[in-house]
C-alpha cells in the first residue's frame, strides 16, 4: 500500500521548493572541492619547486615547498579518508534506507539497517530504523483504514444498486434479523400503508413471517453449500406470502447480500441481510376475470341442466303409472342431462386447475434441496426423524407451499399412526415425479385422507389449506402399501417435473456419453476372495453398502494423475440414504487439465486449499468402514485409492462389488455397460450426472435394481455376487491372454 499523495499545486515532477532553506551542496561537490584544493597546492608546490631551482638553494623557498607538498599530500589522504569512511558509507545509508521506505508494508517492524556496517554514522543508522518501524506502523494503519472504508462502501454499493435495479417494484432492505434498513415509496403503496413504514422495525409485523423466514432459510443453505456460484437464480428466490391482515397477496422475490469470508478462510460467504422486492399479485384482473367465467359457468351453466334433470325426476315422480315407452323417454333425457352436467364439471374443474396453477408463483426445485428443508421444519417442532432417501430429482412447484404441505402431513400421519420414523424420497415417473412419504405402518384411509384436504395449513399465506396446495400444482394424494416392503405404506403426492432443469446437468450429461471412462480391468484388483464368515452368506438385499465414484485429473494414476473429488452414499435396506453422504474436494498438488474440466467442472480455484488426499483418505475408509463398497467400472477408482493407501495409512480391503461386472453378467459381454446406457435401459432419470456424488447416486440406483435381477438368476448372497464377478475376470484375463 503507497502514500496517499498530496495535491501540492505544482505540475508532475516538481517539487514542493522549501520557504527559507539554503539549497544543500550536492555530494559531488565535495569530492570537486578536496580535488581543486589539493590540485591547486600542488600546482603550487611545482612552481616553488621550480623558483627553488632558479634560486640557486634558498632555505626560505625551499621551506615553503616542502610544506606545500606536505599540505597537499595531507588534504588528498584526508579525501580519501573522508571518501572511504565516510561519503561512502552514507550513500550505501542512503540507498538502504531508500529500500526500506519501498519496503514491504505489513507487520509492525519496518525493515531493518545493519547497524555494526556504519561505524561513526550508527546514530544516523538507528534513527532510519526508528523511522522504519514507524513507517511500518502508519503503512498498517492505513492498510486497516483503508481496507475497512473498502468494506463498508462494497457493501453500501451493493445495497444501493440492489434498490435502484428494482425501483419500479416495492423494494425493501432488512438486515439478517429482519429489520428494514430502507424502503421506497412503492413498497408503501402495495402494502397499502400511511406514513412511514419506520427504519427498524421488523419486516415481520408486515408481512406473514413463514414465508420470508422459509425464503431466507432456502437461501442461507444454499450458500453454506456454496450452490450459489452454479444455481440458475444465484442469491436470490422467489415465495408468495401476504399482509398480516390477509387482504393483500404478494408476490416477492429475495435476494441475499453476503459478506465474504476472511482472505485464506474455507468458511462461506454470510448473509448480512437481504433485498425483498414485492408485487400486489392480488391485482391481477387476468386471472380474477378468467375465475368470474368459471363462476358463471359453474353457477348459470349448470342451472338449465340442473331444471331439466329435476322436472323428469319430478315427472316420473308424479306418474308412477307411465308406460314403459315413456318411462324410458325420461329416463333417457335424465341420462342425457347427467352426461351433460359430468362433461361441464369436468371443463370446469380442468379449467379452474388450470387458472390457479397458472397464476401461482412457482419455480423448479431440486428435490434434495426441498427434503431438507422438510426435515428443518420436522426437527423445529420434534417428534419424528425424517430421512431422504432416493434419486434426486428436479420438480416444478411452490417451495414453501410444498414443505408446509409435507410438514403437515408428518403430523397428520404420526398422530393417525403412532410412526415417528419416516422416509422422504422423489421418484421419476412417466409425467409426474412422485414426493413418497413412507412409514412402517397401515395405509391413511381414503376417507381420512380426504377429511384432511380441507385443513388448514399452519404458516400458509392466505390460509391456504392442503387441498389448495395439491391444486396448485394439479395434484392429488392418495396412500397405499409399499409394494416390495412389507409391512410399509406411503403417501403419494405426484408433482410436475421440472419445466427446464439446471443446463449445467444437460452439458455434463452430453459430455459423460461422449467421453466415458474406459473399461478397466485390473485383474488384481478384480478378482477378490470370497467373504469370510457369515457376511459371505448374508443375501444381498440385506447387506449395508456404500456406493462411491471418484473425479481425477486423468485416466492414468500410474504417470501421475490423481483424484480431485471423492464421494459416496450409504445404502441400507434396500434405500438409498440421500442424507448419509460423503462428498469433499482434493488438492491434487498439481494442475487440472483444461480438457478435463468440462467432464467434471472442477476447477484449480475450486480444490485450492483443499485438503491432500492422504488426508482425506482416512476419514473416507472410516465412512465406509463395515459396508460392502460398490463401485462402477471400480478398478479404475480402486487403482487411485489403492496407491495412496501406505501415505494415508489405511487399507482398503472389503469386499468391493462393481456394476459394470454385474451387467456382464447379467446382460452378457455384447452391448452398452456405461452407467449411462444402464441407467437408460432400466428407466433410471440421471439427475447431476459426471460429478461424484451424482454418479454414486445413479451407481446406488443402477445397483438396487441389479439385485433384484441378480435374485432372479440365483445369485442371492455376497459370495454369490463375487464369485460370479470372479468367473467374468478370468474369462476377460484367458482373451487378453490370446
Amino acid at each position: 500500500m503507497t502514500l496517499p499523495a498530496i495535491d501540492t499545486g505544482l505540475p508532475a515532477g516538481e517539487a514542493v521548493p522549501p520557504k527559507t532553506a539554503t539549497p544543500p551542496l550536492p555530494r559531488r561537490m565535495i569530492p570537486l572541492a578536496f580535488r581543486l584544493v589539493g590540485g591547486g597546492l600542488a600546482a603550487l608546490s611545482v612552481g616553488l619547486a621550480w623558483a627553488l631551482r632558479n634560486a640557486e638553494g634558498d632555505p626560505l623557498l625551499t621551506y615553503a615547498v616542502v610544506m606545500t607538498g606536505a599540505l597537499a599530500a595531507g588534504i588528498w589522504l584526508l579525501w580519501l579518508a573522508v571518501d572511504r569512511w565516510l561519503l561512502r558509507a552514507a550513500e550505501t545509508l542512503s540507498r538502504e534506507a531508500g529500500l526500506i521506505a519501498h519496503g514491504n508494508a505489513e507487520g509492525a517492524v519496518g525493515g531493518r539497517v545493519p547497524l555494526a556496517r556504519y561505524g561513526d554514522l550508527v546514530p544516523i543508522a538507528r534513527a532510519v530504523n526508528d523511522l522504519s518501524d514507524k513507517l511500518a506502523v502508519v503503512r498498517r494503519d492505513i492498510a486497516r483504514a483503508v481496507a475497512e472504508s473498502t468494506a463498508g462502501a462494497e457493501e453500501q454499493k451493493t445495497r444501493l444498486a440492489a434498490v435502484l435495479r428494482d425501483l419500479h417494484e416495492g423494494v425493501l432492505v432488512c438486515n439478517s434479523r429482519h429489520q428494514i434498513l430502507l424502503y421506497n415509496q412503492t413498497a408503501l403503496d402495495i402494502l397499502h400503508l400511511t406514513g412511514d413504514l419506520g427504519l427498524g422495525r421488523s419486516l415481520l409485523h408486515v408481512v406473514v413471517a413463514e414465508p420470508v423466514t422459509h425464503t431466507l432459510e432456502r437461501l442461507t443453505l444454499r450458500i453454506r453449500e456454496g450452490r450459489h456460484r452454479n444455481h440458475e437464480h444465484g442469491t436470490t428466490a422467489q415465495f408468495v406470502g401476504s399482509t398480516t391482515d390477509g387482504r393483500i397477496l404478494l408476490e416477492g422475490r429475495m435476494s441475499a447480500i453476503l459478506q465474504d469470508a476472511e482472505e485464506g478462510s474455507e468458511e462461506p460467504p454470510v448473509i448480512t441481510g437481504y433485498v425483498v422486492t414485492l408485487s400486489d399479485a392480488t391485482s391481477e384482473l387476468a386471472a380474477l376475470g378468467q375465475r368470474d367465467a368459471l363462476l358463471r359457468e359453474a353457477t348459470e351453466g349448470f342451472r338449465a341442466p340442473i331444471a331439466n334433470l329435476r322436472a323428469a325426476v319430478e315427472t316420473l315422480y308424479d306418474n308412477p303409472d307411465l308406460g314403459p315407452k315413456d318411462r324410458a323417454a325420461f329416463e333417457s333425457a335424465m341420462l342425457e342431462s347427467t352426461d351433460a352436467l359430468s362433461q361441464r364439471l369436468e371443463r370446469v374443474t380442468t379449467a379452474y386447475r388450470g387458472v390457479v396453477t397458472g397464476s401461482w408463483p412457482m419455480s423448479d426445485i431440486h428435490s434434495n434441496n426441498l427434503i431438507t428443508l422438510v426435515r428443518h421444519r420436522i426437527a423445529a417442532s420434534g417428534g419424528a426423524e425424517v430421512t431422504p432417501t432416493g434419486l434426486p430429482q428436479w420438480v416444478h412447484g411452490d417451495s414453501h407451499g410444498l414443505v408446509v404441505l409435507f410438514g403437515h402431513l408428518v403430523d397428520s400421519v404420526r398422530e393417525l399412526t403412532g410412526a415417528t420414523a419416516f422416509d422422504l424420497g422423489a421418484e421419476a415417473g412417466d409425467r409426474w415425479v412422485y414426493l413418497d412419504l413412507v412409514w412402517r405402518g397401515v395405509p391413511v384411509p381414503s376417507a381420512t385422507l380426504d377429511g384432511w384436504l380441507d385443513r388448514p395449513l399452519p404458516g400458509a399465506p392466505g390460509g391456504l389449506s392442503v387441498g389448495d396446495v395439491l391444486q396448485h400444482h394439479r395434484s392429488t394424494a392418495w396412500s397405499e402399501p409399499v409394494p416390495d416392503r412389507e409391512g410399509f405404506a406411503r403417501l403419494r403426492v405426484p408433482v410436475p417435473p421440472a419445466l427446464s432443469p439446471p443446463s449445467a446437468h444437460t452439458h455434463a450429461h452430453s459430455h459423460a456419453r461422449a467421453g466415458a471412462r474406459p473399461e478397466f480391468f485390473d485383474f488384481g484388483l478384480l478378482h477378490q476372495p470370497l467373504a469370510t464368515s457369515a457376511l459371505g452368506q448374508t443375501p444381498l438385499d440385506r447387506l449395508h453398502y456404500v456406493v462411491f465414484d471418484t473425479e481425477t485429473t486423468g485416466l492414468s494414476p500410474s504417470t501421475g494423475d490423481e483424484i480431485i473429488q471423492i464421494a459416496a452414499v450409504r445404502v441400507v435396506g434396500g434405500r438409498i440414504l440421500t442424507g448419509e453422504t460423503f462428498n469433499a474436494l482434493v488438492d491434487p498438488k498439481r494442475p487440472i487439465p483444461a480438457e478435463s474440466i468440462p467432464f467434471h467442472g472442477i476447477t484449480d480455484a475450486m480444490v485450492a486449499g483443499q485438503p491432500a488426499v492422504e488426508a482425506l483418505l482416512p476419514q473416507f475408509r472410516a465412512f465406509v468402514s463395515g459396508a460392502v463398497m460398490v463401485a462402477h467400472n471400480a478398478a479404475f477408482d480402486l487403482k487411485f485409492l489403492k496407491m495412496k493407501e501406505r501415505a494415508a495409512g489405511v487399507a482398503f480391503d472389503g469386499p468391493v462389488l462393481d456394476t459394470m461386472l454385474l451387467s456382464r453378467m447379467l446382460l452378457g459381454n455384447d452391448g452398452d455397460h456405461t452407467l449411462d446406457g444402464i441407467a437408460e435401459r432400466l428407466g433410471i432419470a440421471v439427475v447431476d450426472r459426471h460429478t461424484a456424488l451424482g454418479d454414486s447416486l445413479v451407481t446406488a440406483a443402477v445397483f438396487l435394481r441389479m439385485v433384484e435381477m441378480l435374485r432372479e438368476r440365483g445369485v442371492r448372497t455376497l459370495d454369490d455376487a463375487i464369485r460370479g464377478a470372479n468367473i467374468l475376470v478370468e474369462l476377460a484375463a484367458r482373451e487378453r491372454a490370446f
